[in-house]
């Protein structure tokens, strides 16, 4: 009589199943309805008149510019040019980090020299780098690979030392116990320990790596680039491609979100359980 009860109670709780296409339609509609609000909000000002259509233009007009820049090949040149850096600085500076920081979990002599330079660093946006980039390294690519490198190690480097100073001591005098070497302990137990706060430190290293790539390109490129575009642009006076420019920096940020690291996470730490795979949706 209790478990009927109990098992009536969740039923209402929980509520019907809806079917497969059903429940992806609807999350496609969650998916959809933030964008579409802010597009009929963006609209309505344009339509107001509060501002110069210059300044504010239309949806249609934005759309239409975008899609003038994809099939001229523009945004594709522009959008290749700026991943490369990306990729380039992120690279060398996630590859940076991820050794120091394990210095630094593992070595307290090490922890006590890098640590107090890391937070000196860490507060810096990469805009205040920019000026000393250029100045030491030219206008170019060299600049803003360089300033990517600098600003993604320090995210990376930070995480990677905060998961491995928080590995379970348990974990790690049972490996000592059985007769592990101490690279078998790094690489089978501290490291996967450590990786959900390394895939945060290359989520962030990588966020302020995208920022510091489009910031760099206004001032250090020289004909490419995504924040060459929107910089130009900007002389002009063509806001629709400017907007284009934003809105291709944003998508370009979700899809590294969603593609790569929620595929890592789902391959590595979510099927080991050491996350829950509900955060991922």
């Amino acid at each position: 009589m209790l478990r009927q009860l109990a098992m009536t109670i969740m039923a209402k709780q929980t509520g019907p199943k809806l079917a497969p296409w059903r429940s992806s339609l609807i999350e496609r509609l969650e998916f959809v309805l933030p964008f579409a609000a802010v597009a009929v909000a963006w609209q309505l000002l344009a339509m107001s008149g509060s501002f110069p259509s210059v300044l504010v233009p239309t949806v249609p007009r934005i759309l239409q510019t975008g899609w003038d820049l994809v099939r001229s090949g523009v945004l594709s040149g522009h959008l290749s040019a700026s991943a490369a850096r990306l990729l380039i600085g992120f690279a060398i500076g996630s590859t940076v980090g991820v050794m120091v920081g394990l210095a630094m979990g593992l070595s307290i002599r090490a922890e006590r020299f890098f640590l107090p330079l890391l937070n000196l660093a860490l507060p810096i946006p990469s805009i205040a780098l920019l000026p000393l980039t250029v100045l030491w390294f030219g206008l170019g690519n060299l600049s803003v690979v360089i300033l990517v490198a600098f600003v993604a190690s320090v995210q990376v480097t930070l995480n990677t030392w905060t998961g491995v100073k928080t590995t379970n001591g348990l974990l790690l005098r049972v490996g000592q116990s059985m007769g592990a070497s101490r690279s078998m302990i790094i690489t089978r137990i501290v490291l996967p320990s450590a990786l959900p706060f390394v895939l945060t430190g290359l989520r962030l290293g990588l966020a302020r790596g995208w920022i510091g790539t489009v910031a760099g390109e206004m001032v250090s490129a020289s004909n490419s680039g995504l924040g060459w575009m929107i910089f130009n642009a900007l002389q002009f006076l063509q806001t629709s491609t400017m907007l284009v420019g934003v809105a291709t920096i944003g998508l370009v940020g979700y899809a590294i979100e969603k593609i790569i690291f929620q595929s890592i996470e789902s391959w590595t730490v979510v099927r080991w359980g050491m996350l829950d795979d509900q955060r991922l949706r």
